[in-house]
């Protein structure tokens, strides 16, 4: 079932990116060269800054959680497991 899951998903995708690529190509005669390589550019830049934010996000929800996961588990200060192992 995973793998019908992923296929449709894998088509889908391959479907509107064919879409987009095809849009992209008719600006891109419609516009000119130096046009669409500005637009590229710029696309690119804004793809690298959600990407950015993505990464920082998650770094500081890891960071959260590993803060609250030590405060959540019991220790002891002198370095000895509780059940017997070392």
């Amino acid at each position: 079932m995973r793998r019908l899951v992923w296929t449709a998903i894998g088509a889908a995708g391959g479907i509107w990116a064919y879409r987009k690529s095809s849009e992209w190509l008719d600006q891109a005669r419609d516009q000119g060269v130096a046009l669409t390589i500005q637009q590229a550019a710029l696309n690119t830049t804004q793809a690298a800054h959600r990407l950015s934010a993505v990464i920082a996000d998650r770094g500081q929800q890891s960071s959260r959680g590993q803060q609250s996961d030590r405060g959540q588990q019991p220790g002891r200060s002198d370095g000895i497991d509780p059940g017997g192992r070392t």
